[in-house]
């Protein structure tokens, strides 16, 4: 459990650190309310005393987000494998990467009647996959050590009271590779969109060194703010065939709203990710932290009737 706290979070001091493992292990011994327990959790990690009754901040619109909307929808498609499908369904089978095998448990994989280069990832996985860029020099027990190690991680993702990753079936994908031509991984386009239209968007770089995140605005202008990572030190440009991701980015959050739609772009061609509604938990905070408001105001919660 604590173990799930430091690998999504991976913030502040050893303190800080300290002050999540005494937290969390006391509150999992008294009834205190999920909305108590994630304002007493902001309040450490974030370093302010979030408002869940009338949120104005991103991280407490998302808070507030996981205490008041409840969509079965969100269950699906939080699955890796689900999530395809549900992308299917919108008639953008185009950007779904292509599945090699599904397995009900690690015992069933079978490297031998697998491509040489492969994904492979747990389906309830918060950001971690073993990437297999030749089978001949790859260890089983090093992609069991892998995945385990994420399971365990995201085994219970009621820690942050996220409602759309509990009570889900874990599953076991094997996936195409998509690489750089010069063999890197690809970077991540990351849009977050309300009430179905994309608002802003940070790029995950850098992602077989050290990560490197960079927000820019909905015109990819390039914005002053850090959460979690450092910024790039390349020149992260504009895709040329940028306002069709942001189409498929209104495609697939209409339904929802609020969700983060997680995009590839290799070449000019374009591949599904997967959708975040939770961004880091909501528990990550912005540098400076004026962006923690300007984010929080893109998102209008009057309109969530809608969607109800």
């Amino acid at each position: 459990m604590i173990k799930s706290i430091i690998y999504h979070l991976k913030a502040g001091t050893l303190l800080t650190t300290i002050r999540k493992k005494l937290y969390y292990k006391r509150c999992s011994k008294t009834n205190i309310s999920d909305k108590d327990y994630l304002i007493g959790l902001g309040k450490i990690l974030l370093g302010y005393r979030m408002n869940l009754d009338h949120p104005q901040t991103f991280n407490e619109k998302i808070n507030w987000y996981k205490l008041n909307y409840k969509n079965k929808l969100m269950h699906d498609v939080v699955d890796k494998i689900e999530a395809k499908k549900y992308v299917i369904s919108k008639g953008l089978e185009e950007i779904v990467v292509s599945n090699y095998a599904i397995y009900d448990s690690f015992s069933k994989i079978n490297i031998d009647l697998l491509p040489n280069k492969f994904v492979i990832k747990n389906t309830m996985d918060s950001g971690g996959v073993f990437v297999c860029r030749d089978k001949n020099i790859v260890n089983i027990n090093d992609i069991y050590s892998r995945l385990n190690s994420q399971l365990e991680a995201n085994t219970d993702k009621h820690w942050a009271r996220e409602f759309a990753y509990v009570q889900s079936n874990n599953r076991i994908i094997v996936e195409e590779l998509i690489e750089t031509p010069d063999g890197h991984t690809p970077w991540d386009y990351k849009f977050f969109c309300f009430n179905g239209e994309p608002k802003f968007l940070f790029v995950g770089s850098d992602r077989d060194t050290n990560v490197c995140f960079d927000f820019f605005d909905i015109d990819f202008n390039w914005l002053n703010v850090k959460q979690g990572h450092p910024h790039s030190k390349k020149k992260i440009i504009k895709p040329e065939n940028y306002n069709k991701m942001l189409d498929i980015c209104r495609i697939l959050s209409k339904d929802f709203p609020h969700v983060r739609v997680d995009l590839y772009n290799v070449n000019g061609k374009i591949y599904f990710g997967e959708l975040t509604f939770y961004h880091f938990a909501g528990l990550t905070p912005f540098k400076p932290k004026k962006w923690d408001k300007i984010f929080g105001d893109m998102w209008d919660l009057s309109k969530i009737n809608n969607y109800r």
